[in-house]
């Protein structure tokens, strides 16, 4: 090995060494090169200072030399070149075998490149985009003949955008990068958009900075695939959308998957936990802390394990009330993988009808037993003065007590007439109360005079009110207007309620018919009475037909409980209101309200 001496003013010696054919590097300690010969340039190639890490102690060690990025490891000899500025030189020799090594290398980094995605094209490309060789089972997808794909540029030669995306990334690798990747879709042969094919381009930089290998995947199938793919979720999720109940999925470790518009109104006071990945506790138990469920607040703890519990082993569908009244239908169900799908639907409306439903049930069960009441208490009522009848005829009939002349028998005559006479009148109220609630009563209109419609009433009634020493008092203003209504219904009310007041007051007495314009317009005819009355819980049962408050004790006259219902009905017909106020022991008032498109003016 020649021994060069840089402190000399004659270096010949590296004119020497120049034309060898083996590569030659002249390096300082630190492992920098400060010399290459021709043979070393064209194995490492220009562009950049070139170093080496020096071994210690290793006569013909294998190194790595690198250049910028790229780098190649190399057997070597090294032997002592002089000096220079006084730091001594050591000459590097690349052993004469590197190249078949060098050319192992190359066909390894394709190979590595190749694997990095089995491509249906491969470019081998210089930086600056010339294809240096290429492989390709058909070019012809590419919408480029074969031919055309010689000693040209990769970036002219590709159709756009395919050939600007390539000249990008080729861009981008001359920058620094080592692996680029663009993705491109060309019409199909004829132009048309329906034939349009999907590719995949990845570029490598070698290792030996001067190429760039270059692989090209017709995609095509998995971009259709994936756009199918794309357009069923599209679907799933607008369907999903669409869904009039709430819609929610969790995965197996029980974090938010997706859900609908609807969950997220459903819980409104929780929307902003309800995103993908929040946890099905972390949404329950912050929506309990801001109390968007009714639970009390000594309860919560429990409900909290026990929906959880729910959750996690999903069973039949229950409901679940909110705290702004609305009511839930909650059901849950496991996935394949141990997610959680469920629905939630507002039954709201639902438990609404079914509370009504519960109502009307009860109430037709009260009607019912109510009817039964009557029935018992009607067949009381009509046996009683049947039997009077039929007693009393057959006594007359047989002569019982001597020839028909006998005085006695008149007596006997007027009991019958009573008693048919109060049956009649049962009948009668029986049948107008039936007429009303099936909608078959008519009126009769005519202007009524109130103040006369009271006299009459006094008049008919002033004897049993007189026997039972009860005084009767008309309060009507002579100014009180008259108003439309059916006549005989009017005095069927007024004599009703004033019957009624005479019954159950006792002796010493009064009831008093007033009347009075109210402020609306309407005209009020009250009958008070300072009678035995009837406590808050009573008057719901005296409303209702055939109800009797009071024992045959409080009143030995007898009575079939339509009175009260009867006139409620009647002032009803007439589009005006029924009002009773009644305390025991201080008596009843009752208003018929008549209303204001009813009152006539004065005479």
């Amino acid at each position: 090995m020649t021994r060069v001496q840089l402190d000399d003013p004659d270096p010949d010696g590296l004119g020497l060494l120049e034309g060898l054919a083996t590569p030659l590097l002249l390096v300082d300690p630190a492992g920098s090169a400060i010399w290459l010969n021709g043979a070393a340039r064209a194995l490492i190639g220009d562009g950049g200072p070139v170093s080496v890490a020096l071994p210690a102690g290793a006569a013909e060690p294998r190194v790595t030399l690198r250049r910028g990025a790229a780098a190649l490891e190399v057997d070597i000899r090294l032997s002592p070149a002089g000096t220079a500025g006084g730091v001594p030189l050591v000459l590097v020799e690349v052993m004469p075998d590197t190249p078949a090594r060098q050319e192992v290398l190359r066909l390894t980094e394709q190979l590595v490149a190749l694997s990095y995605a089995y491509p249906d094209m491969r470019f081998e490309l210089a930086r600056d985009g010339t294809i240096l060789d290429f492989a390709a089972a058909s070019p012809a997808e590419l919408n480029v003949p074969a031919e055309r794909f010689l000693n040209s540029r990769v970036q002219d030669v590709l159709p756009e955008p395919a050939g600007g995306l390539v000249g990008a990334a080729l861009d981008r690798l001359n920058q620094g990068e080592e692996v680029a990747g663009v993705d491109f879709a060309l019409p199909g042969p004829d132009g048309s958009p329906d034939g349009e094919r999907c590719f995949e381009a990845r570029l490598v930089a070698l290792l030996d900075g001067a190429r760039v290998l270059c692989s090209v995947r017709n995609v095509t199938g998995k971009a259709q695939a994936e756009r199918q793919a794309l357009r069923a979720h599209e679907l799933l999720v607008d369907a999903i959308e669409s869904i009039a109940d709430g819609f929610v999925l969790y995965d197996a470790d029980d974090r938010l998957v997706l859900c609908n518009a609807k969950y997220r109104e459903l819980y409104a006071l929780s929307e902003d936990l309800i995103r993908p990945g929040t946890s099905f506790e972390t949404i329950l138990v912050e929506g309990a802390r801001r109390g968007q469920y009714a639970v009390p607040s000594d309860e919560l703890d429990a409900w909290l394990a026990e929906r959880i519990a729910r959750h996690r082993a999903p069973g039949p569908p229950f409901q679940q009330r909110m705290a702004d009244g609305r009511w839930l239908r909650v059901e849950e169900r496991r996935t394949r993988d141990g997610g959680t799908v469920g629905l939630r639907s507002d039954v709201s409306d639902l438990k609404q009808q079914e509370a009504e439903l519960r109502a009307a049930r009860d109430e037709a069960e009260r009607a019912n037993q109510r009817k039964s009441d009557y029935v018992h208490h009607l067949s009381h009522e009509l046996r009683t003065p049947l039997n009077a009848v039929m007693g009393f005829a057959q006594l007359i009939g047989d002569e019982l007590m001597g020839p028909l002349g006998n005085p006695r028998y008149r007596d006997h005559a007027r009991q019958i007439a009573a008693a048919g006479e109060y049956m009649l009148d049962m009948i009668t109220r029986l049948l107008d109360l039936a007429k009303i609630e099936a909608g078959r009563m008519e009126l009769r209109e005519e202007p009524c005079d109130l103040g006369l419609i009271t006299d009459m009433t006094f008049a008919m009634m002033q004897a049993p009110a007189g026997a039972r020493g009860v005084a009767l008092l008309c309060a009507v203003p002579e100014d009180t207007p008259p108003v439309q209504g059916d006549l005989s219904m009017l005095r069927q009310m007024l004599t009703n309620l004033v019957s009624n007041a005479v019954k159950f007051s006792k002796e010493g007495g009064r009831v008093v018919v007033g009347a009075a314009r109210l402020d609306d317009g309407s005209v009020a005819l009250s009958v008070a009475d300072t009678g035995i009355g009837m406590s808050a819980e009573q008057l719901p049962r005296a409303l209702d037909a055939f109800g009797q408050v009071h024992e045959r004790a409080v009143s030995a006259e007898r009575g079939s409980g339509l009175g009260l219902p009867l006139t409620r009905a009647l002032i009803e017909l007439h589009g005006g209101r029924f009002e009773i106020d009644s305390a025991p022991g201080v008596g009843t008032t009752v208003r018929l309200v008549f209303p204001a498109g009813r009152v006539l003016p004065p005479p």
